[in-house]
């Protein structure tokens, strides 16, 4: 695809320097003159005869084009300040009144093409989206081609295609977040960083928590201030849309509450985990008066504090607990260990040897290891037994290795210790990993719930990218990605083992109504549930019904009224409902569902 791009840099100096530095350089769209690029119908197309004069709306779409392109730039203040820009020229700007009218027919053409279809939805979004971009930036014309095609898409009776009320309504939502994106606060992605690495000195340094505040450092700061990826096929792009401050600090918000709460005090001790009480109480003090500290040297805002108040709060209950516990347990024995760590010198060159007390796990403790700065090599040693041998890399003394080896390995034990519990064959989730699936999008639905700011911006696609981080948190054995193929759609969330094997699916939905209600539970089974996959949710979002009491009450009984509605099972919380239905492809096959409904009003 062929791209004329012109960028005026406001500070080339800071460029230079920031390239230099090796830092992230952010270019506003002020200062780019991107002319776009030429559509494809990627459909059957033949223009209307004599388009578009075919008929008085096409004619009168022209004139009002060129009447507009006549007075350009003096249209508007906001393309008067091209002229003083030093690359606006008028005269290569003479293809946008052809590139706007030719572009609405084609869209006209291809939607009435594909309504039909199953990945309707999918195709003439991503079509829509390909074309808004094709116009480039400052996007020249794209204003009208938007308001044309949004007044067709809202106002068009066709007789050659299905066009319910529902599904004008899903374009319209879409409409309006395109819109709405055309106003997006600019964000700075350095910022992002920034915000991001004050809250990593904040989270406690506890062992257990160390390999998640790790791959949290690893993935920065694509991976967490990124929401999912989209591919347009049109286009061609996989395009990445940026989480704005307050989204990310949110989300931080949340992922404190998620990763405090994964931390069951008794379970670790129980289990030996936790087998030093006094160093676990040095620890808490530790970190207490190292946050303390940091709150002199580092600003927060009125919205991070919040999470600085989680762990100060946190760090006092456990402190104060381990006070009254301690004397009750100075005389257990301790549990065995999971792994060793001896310091070796050979040839005057020090290095580590690590020994995994299961060796199913010593490929797996061998990459992690290898992922840290402070190793040059970890390397599997085929000895009397399997062992890991470890060297420093450059700059790193042995006892700084030990000690980092050391917490890694201690998180990564600790923690898979508290995965969800995964049972053979069909049923692949147990009930108590479902359960732990189900709370968390609870526990993480009821906070979103406080945040109009934000949940005032999502439609179904927000809703899903809000929850996606979290459920990734929760298991170092799965992941949950968004719009998933599975069976013959792409369902909103799916959770899978490290095979590859479906163990929980969720499709997300905005409250339309009770019929509607019924239709988003034949989506789900029809085009996602295969006969293998048991457990499954349908989370539910009202941004527009008042009287939240009663929307609840029309929910549950109207979903009783279901083709495969087997039985209703109880109330997990109180707007979490549990049932049971029959597999649409075998009526002996019975599914769990759970359905979420949450008041985002």
């Amino acid at each position: 695809m062929h791209r004329n791009i012109r960028i005026e840099l406001p500070d080339p100096a800071r460029f230079i320097e920031a390239m230099n530095r090796n830092e992230l350089f952010q270019i506003d769209g002020e200062f780019i003159c991107d002319f776009g690029y030429d559509t494809d119908p990627f459909a059957d197309y033949e223009p209307k005869e004599n388009y578009p004069k075919c008929c008085e709306y096409h004619s009168s779409l022209e004139r009002n084009i060129t009447d507009w392109f006549n007075k350009f730039p003096d249209c508007c203040d906001d393309h008067k300040i091209l002229k003083a820009k030093s690359w606006f020229k008028k005269e290569e700007f003479d293809y946008v009144p052809n590139k706007i009218i030719n572009q609405i027919s084609l869209t006209e053409n291809f939607i009435a093409q594909k309504m039909n279809e199953p990945n309707w939805y999918k195709e003439v979004t991503d079509y829509l989206s390909y074309n808004f971009e094709s116009f480039g930036t400052p996007g020249v014309g794209s204003h009208l081609y938007f308001s044309y095609v949004q007044h067709w898409i809202l106002n068009i009776k066709p007789i050659e295609f299905e066009y319910p009320n529902w599904k004008r309504s899903q374009l319209k939502d879409f409409l309006k977040k395109v819109s709405d994106n055309t106003e997006r606060t600019n964000t700075d992605i350095n910022n992002l960083k920034s915000t991001l690495d004050k809250w990593l000195k904040t989270f406690p340094s506890i062992s257990y928590f160390e390999r998640v505040k790790r791959q949290v450092k690893s993935k920065t700061p694509f991976g967490i201030v990124l929401y999912e990826p989209s591919f347009n096929r049109f286009s061609g792009l996989t395009k990445f849309k940026i989480k704005t401050e307050v989204e990310l600090v949110e989300i931080l918000i949340n992922t404190t509450k998620s990763l405090l709460l994964s931390f069951n005090t008794p379970e670790l001790l129980q289990k030996g985990i936790i087998s030093d009480a006094k160093k676990h109480q040095l620890d808490l003090i530790g970190e207490a008066h190292s946050i303390k500290q940091t709150e002199l040297l580092i600003e927060y805002n009125r919205t991070e504090i919040k999470y600085v108040k989680i762990i100060k709060k946190w760090l006092k209950n456990e402190k104060d607990y381990f006070d009254k516990i301690t004397p009750l347990i100075q005389n257990l024995k301790p549990m065995p260990q999971s792994f060793a760590i001896e310091k070796r010198n050979t040839f005057d060159k020090d290095y580590l040897k690590v020994f995994v007390k299961d060796k199913s796990k010593i490929e797996q403790v061998a990459s992690i290891l290898s992922s840290l700065d402070s190793i040059r090599t970890a390397n599997i040693t085929e000895n009397k037994e399997r062992d890991i041998t470890v060297y420093p890399a450059n700059m790193y003394d042995i006892s700084e290795v030990e000690q980092e080896v050391n917490a890694n390995l201690k998180s990564y034990f600790e923690t898979g210790e508290l995965d969800p519990v995964f049972e053979e064959q069909i049923s692949l989730l147990s009930n108590k990993g479902y359960s732990d699936i189900l709370n968390h999008i609870y526990v993480f639905g009821r906070n979103l719930e406080k945040l109009k700011n934000l949940h005032d911006k999502f439609d179904e696609e927000g809703f899903r990218e809000y929850f996606l981080p979290y459920l990734n948190a929760i298991s170092k054995n799965h992941s949950a990605t968004g719009e998933t193929f599975n069976k013959i759609g792409k369902t909103d969330i799916l959770i899978q083992d490290r095979s590859g094997l479906n163990v929980f699916i969720a499709e997300c939905k905005l409250w339309k109504g009770e019929g509607e209600l019924l239709k988003a539970i034949d989506q789900l089974f029809d085009r996602y549930v295969t006969w293998r996959d048991e457990k499954v949710a349908l989370i539910i979002f009202n941004k527009d019904i008042k009287g939240f009491s009663e929307l609840l009450t029309k929910a549950t009984y109207k979903i009783k009224e279901h083709k495969q509605f087997n039985s209703y099972i109880g109330q997990r919380f109180d707007s979490s409902f549990s049932y049971t239905f029959k597999h649409s492809d075998d009526s002996k096959k019975i599914v769990q569902l759970e359905l979420i409904i949450f008041n985002c009003k």
